[in-house]
């Protein structure tokens, strides 16, 4: 699975993890040069936190089949097509309940291969170069588009 990316799921289901949050985060810290808000995110799981995913179609027949899962802001969310951050995105499967639920037993896939992971990792090396950058650079800084592809 591909960041910033539409994926489709096998159910029809439509989503993208978005890395605007976190875009949004390494922007404001490089236009105030405030380095510390960087230097807190120290592992993929710290980049967890801003990550939200959208999906964009197939939400009602996913909310159906997740129904005893899910809470009414995450549905509002979901059928309005506004971001649910990944986290509260990834309570919705249950590993030992998806054997009969497509979406949760290819989503739990998706998040366990090597296309993810290094799709983070880059990501966070990213991070890393940019708060470099603002160390050594205390005027102008270098315009840093962190897209994932």
């Amino acid at each position: 699975m591909y960041l910033d990316k539409i994926y489709v799921l096998q159910t029809g289901v439509s989503l993208k993890i978005s890395t605007s949050a976190l875009q949004e985060l390494i922007a404001n810290a490089i236009g105030k040069q405030k380095i510390p808000e960087l230097e807190s995110l120290h592992s993929l799981s710290d980049l967890c936190a801003y990550l939200s995913v959208v999906v964009s179609e197939g939400a009602e027949d996913l909310i159906n089949r997740r129904q005893r899962w899910i809470d009414q802001k995450i549905k509002a969310d979901l059928i309005a097509g506004r971001p649910v951050p990944f986290n509260n995105f990834c309570n919705l499967f249950w590993r030992n309940l998806d054997e009969d639920d497509p979406d949760g037993d290819e989503w739990q896939q998706l998040l366990a291969s090597d296309r993810f992971y290094s799709q983070l990792t880059m990501l966070l090396n990213k991070l890393r170069i940019a708060e470099r950058s603002l160390q050594q650079y205390k005027g102008e800084v270098p315009d840093w588009y962190l897209g994932s592809a």
